[in-house]
Order: structure tokens, then C-alpha cells, then sequence
């Protein structure tokens, strides 16, 4: 095989998630290779790679377009609840238990409709939430914390873009005061750092590995120019790095990667023109990798400033959320965002609560590899269904109540519970 190379900034090993639907699963590939340089000063680095195989890869490309088709459909919960451990049992005990609900960021719309998700399953077995709303720095997450410890809380539930190591002493001190921690979108390290075995994440190399194959197959095996636009900090960004690396080394070894750091406080400020002065610098490019979704508008900002709207697409944006998926119902969005991966964020949110509820339950928690929901891929042609649906079905729902012994929802509570009452459904 010939590798294809990039350099980027050292950072700590990672932990794999391999755990793929069975609806989705795609072979992953098994090796990569990098190497490593410092960032100059300033932050953000430029790195890529090339290949120098005289031959092209042999790939079928009507078979990754079809894992890419798979993972486009409205999933199943029965292809994820055999690993969510069964029913908890009797939770009247959960009754009047305060709960605090801390996203990574209240900017980020995924990270918002998380927490309300996990939220709306809380107070249905009766436990009183709080959603405290932050920015995302170290002091409002340690602040929320200590309210809990002060307040008499039961439970914490923390995640999305957010690295729970950066609060482990206040985190250690919530512990000792009895109350238990679940935690959405971290990796094994980071909870094993803090003591938190009750997690849920998103299958990240799925993800990455599926952007690849459907900007493989679009270009029928062809090779290409991409640039990847990371955010080094985040969890998640070394596992879908690796990922994306590996598969296209292997689907397409002639391919080339162009990889430029912008960390989230300044995806605003920042985004719109690295995307540009990348664009211009290597303007054989047609392929875009930005990692996550929130950077989406900022990314079409950019690639319009470079007047590169007719040539460029952009695949990957993991997160999810209304607002990106609503991108791609219009021009210029639906011409150039080809796929938006990400978790469907009620279900994330009821996952979250069921780890919670199994906590505080004294139960064992789902396991890392198995605490996982559906990441459908939003395209141009799904992405107004996904809106006028809330993308994932409803059957999720009752699955997770069932777990809880809460009864069956129908009719419109159960599609209120679906979309949160109609805030993820949005007619473009």
C-alpha cells in the first residue's frame, strides 16, 4: 500500500472507537502512518502530503457509495439497544434528585439540544434539571460544578466539546460529595483520567471514514487535492484524523491533504479566512474537510471569498444540528456541503440520562465501545426530510423510555418528544 502521509501537531495517543451500526458498518482500514512537527508560533499550521505511486488505487466506488447510502437512511434503535444494558427497573427512587446539565458550549446548537433532550427524559421519571448555560471556558463548567456540590445535586451530565480533564479537581470534589457523573463525547483517556466510567460518544472513525468514501466516490476513484480544517484541541479530532487518513491512504493513495489548525474560540474570527488563503495558495483543491459542523457557515464563507463556490465541496462537519442541516437545503450550502455527520442530538441527550439513571441506580455502565448512537449522514437530498422529520424517526424514544419502565408515547407527544417539540424540525 502507498502511504499517504501528513504532518501535524504531537498530541496524546487516542483510543479507537470501532463499534459500527449494524446498519452502517464499513470496514475500517487497519494502518496509517504519520509523522510529527511543532506548530510554528501562532497556532495554526499547514501541512500535506502526497503520494508518489505511478498506479491509481483499486477501488469500487459503487460500493462505498453504497455504505454512504446506508448511512444516509433513518436509523433503527434495535441496532443500538442490545448494547445499552437492559432495563434499569424501578427509577421512582430518581424522584425529586436534582440533576445538572452542563453543555460544552450553549453556542453550539448540538451542544444546546442535548442538554434540553436530556433534560425532557429526566423530568419524565421526575428528577428536577438544570441546564446551566455557559461559553464553554474552564471557570463557568468548575462554577457549575460547585453549584451542584452546594445546591444538594444528585447527578452531573457534561459533554459536547468539552474535555471534562480540565475540571477533574472540581469534578473529584463532586465525587466525594456523592454525586455521580455522566459524560457525553469524551474519549477512554479522558474518563478514565476523571473517574468516569458512564459515557456516550459518537462512533468518530465511522464518521471520518465515511466522508472520505463518499468524496472517493464522487470523484469516481479519481485522485484529489483536500484540505482538512481541524481543531487540535477537541477529543474528537485526533480519532476522526486518523480515521480520514487511513481510508483515504487506502481508497485513494494519490490524494493529497492540506491540513490547517483553527481552534473553536476562534472559528468566528478565523475560519472564513484560512479557508480562503488555503484555497488560494493551493488552488487545485476541491475537496474540504472541516471536522465539525459549527465551523459550516464560516468554511462557505470562505470558499466564496477565494471564488471557489463551482469547484470545491465539503464533506465530514461532524456535530449535526438544525442550522447546519438547514445549510444544505439552499445555494450556495446544498451546491457545496455534500455531507454533514453527526449523532441525532435528543437521542445523544436520552443516552446521556440512561447512563445517569443507571449511575445512580448503582447499575454497571454501558460500556465505552457500545454507548453509542447513530451518526446519519445529512445530505443535499435528505437534509429537508431531516428537517421536516427530525431525521431519525421516532422509535428511539420509546426504546429508551421502555429501558427506564417509563410507558409508550403516541401521536403528537411522541413525535414532541422526537423533535423537542418541534425545535428540530424547521420547513426551509
Amino acid at each position: 500500500m502507498e502511504r499517504f502521509r501528513t504532518r501535524r501537531n504531537p498530541r496524546k495517543a487516542r483510543v479507537a472507537i470501532g463499534v459500527l451500526s449494524a446498519g452502517a458498518a464499513l470496514a475500517l482500514a487497519a494502518c496509517s502512518s504519520s509523522s510529527s512537527s511543532s506548530a510554528a508560533a501562532g497556532g495554526s499550521q499547514s501541512t500535506s502530503g502526497s503520494s508518489s505511486s505511478s498506479g491509481s488505487a483499486s477501488v469500487d466506488t459503487a460500493a462505498l457509495a453504497d455504505g454512504v447510502t446506508k448511512a444516509a437512511a433513518v436509523p433503527s434503535f434495535s441496532d443500538y439497544a442490545a448494547g445499552y444494558g437492559g432495563k434499569v427497573g424501578d427509577v421512582s427512587n430518581l424522584k425529586g434528585k436534582k440533576l445538572m446539565i452542563i453543555p460544552g458550549s450553549s453556542a453550539i446548537a448540538a451542544c444546546t439540544e442535548i442538554a434540553q433532550a436530556d433534560a425532557a427524559l429526566a423530568k419524565a421519571v421526575g428528577m428536577v434539571p438544570t441546564i446551566f448555560a455557559n461559553q464553554g471556558t474552564t471557570a463557568e463548567h468548575n462554577t457549575a460544578i460547585e453549584n451542584a456540590i452546594h445546591q444538594g445535586y444528585a447527578a452531573v451530565n457534561a459533554g459536547c466539546a468539552y474535555d471534562p480533564t480540565t475540571n477533574a479537581p472540581a469534578i473529584t470534589q463532586a465525587q466525594k460529595a456523592g454525586i455521580v457523573f455522566s459524560l457525553y463525547g469524551v474519549t477512554q483517556q479522558q474518563a478514565d483520567q476523571v473517574k468516569v466510567p458512564y459515557v456516550n460518544v459518537d462512533p468518530y472513525v465511522l464518521d471520518a471514514t465515511l466522508a472520505v468514501d463518499q468524496a472517493v466516490s464522487q470523484h469516481n476513484g479519481q485522485p484529489f487535492d483536500a484540505i482538512g480544517i481541524t481543531a487540535n484541541s477537541l477529543s474528537a479530532t485526533g480519532l476522526m484524523h486518523d480515521a480520514l487518513k487511513a481510508e483515504l491512504a487506502k481508497t485513494c493513495p494519490k490524494c493529497t491533504l492540506t491540513e490547517v489548525n483553527v481552534e473553536a474560540p476562534k472559528w468566528k474570527t478565523d475560519v472564513s479566512s484560512t479557508v480562503s488563503a488555503q484555497l488560494l495558495q493551493h488552488p487545485n483543491t476541491t475537496v474540504l474537510f472541516p471536522y465539525y459542523s459549527s465551523m459550516m457557515t464560516y468554511v462557505l464563507q470562505g470558499i466564496q471569498a477565494a471564488h471557489k463556490s463551482g469547484s470545491v465541496k465539503a464533506y465530514l462537519n461532524f456535530g449535526g444540528g438544525t442550522p447546519y442541516a438547514k445549510i444544505q437545503t439552499a445555494d450556495p450550502g446544498k451546491s457545496i456541503v455534500q455531507s454533514d455527520i453527526g449523532g441525532y442530538p435528543p437521542w445523544t441527550g436520552y443516552l446521556m440520562f440512561l447512563q445517569t439513571a443507571r449511575a445512580l441506580e448503582k447499575l454497571p455502565p454501558i460500556p465505552f465501545d457500545k454507548a453509542i448512537g447513530p451518526n446519519r449522514i445529512i445530505t443535499p437530498d435528505n437534509a429537508v426530510d431531516v428537517l421536516t422529520t427530525g431525521g431519525n424517526g421516532t422509535d428511539w424514544v420509546n426504546g429508551f423510555r421502555g429501558l427506564l419502565g417509563l410507558p409508550d408515547l403516541s401521536g403528537s407527544a411522541l413525535t414532541a418528544a422526537a423533535t423537542l417539540n418541534g425545535s428540530m424540525t424547521e420547513t426551509p
